[in-house]
């Protein structure tokens, strides 16, 4: 179980170009044009300048763990938004600045709109469907098995549903208000309680549930 403390986000620098947010890295990486890295001096101006030079003339550019800088002209499928959280490396050259994270980019670019960006295949769906309030199974089971994410200042239940089916999964849960647990089925020793036993808040929507301690409040894409 995560604790669900107050982090201060420390904030991507503006360069006056365009950051579209914290996008997830794939094996064979999101932006595929180019790449350089430098963990002593890395800051984002640095990427930029990099990735927009003449003699490249990338439209996106991305920081990640730190010091490491990718440049690309679209998104290679699989790369998609995720938890602003997890892009909370400090640049190598400057640390008041965001690069990335582990398996995580700090992404940015020449336009106003975000780059096209292609999920993991998953089935035709139109909405998520609430399954009810179920109890998770003990450590170091999980009633759902697939993705996780985690954000303690901004969880709500679209943000978990859309994480999850980026991943290509169209089971998710909610817990202990900031926790989003993605999988292919609920486990069948996951059993259903009172709806009123899921019962914390959203970090990011109070009016919104996201399960309670042991708790998932359950949703499947239909």
């Amino acid at each position: 179980m995560h604790s669900v403390l107050a982090l201060v986000a420390l904030v991507p620098a503006v360069v006056g170009q365009t950051f579209y947010g914290c996008y997830t890295e794939i094996p064979t990486r999101a932006l595929t044009g180019a790449s350089t890295a430098d963990f002593e001096a890395m800051t984002i101006e640095t990427c930029e300048t990099y990735c927009t030079d003449p003699t490249r003339n990338f439209t996106l550019w991305g920081l990640e763990y730190g010091g490491e800088c990718y440049c690309g002209n679209s998104l290679d499928t699989g790369s998609f938004p995720t938890f602003p959280e997890d892009c909370s490396m400090q640049c190598t050259g400057d640390a008041l600045e965001i690069c990335g994270g582990p398996n995580r980019i700090s992404l940015y670019g020449t336009e106003e709109e975000p780059p096209v960006h292609t999920p993991y295949p998953h089935p035709e769906v139109e909405a998520p469907v609430y399954q009810g309030c179920f109890t998770e199974l003990p450590a170091p089971d999980r009633a759902l098995v697939g993705n996780f994410g985690f954000s303690p200042a901004a969880m709500t239940i679209e943000r978990c549903g859309n994480y999850c089916l980026n991943s290509g999964f169209t089971w998710f849960g909610l817990q202990y208000t900031a926790e989003c647990f993605c999988g292919s089925e609920l486990d069948a020793l996951s059993t259903q309680l009172n709806d009123t036993d899921c019962d914390l808040p959203c970090t990011g929507a109070p009016t919104e549930i996201c399960g309670g301690s042991s708790k998932l409040s359950v949703y499947q894409w239909i």
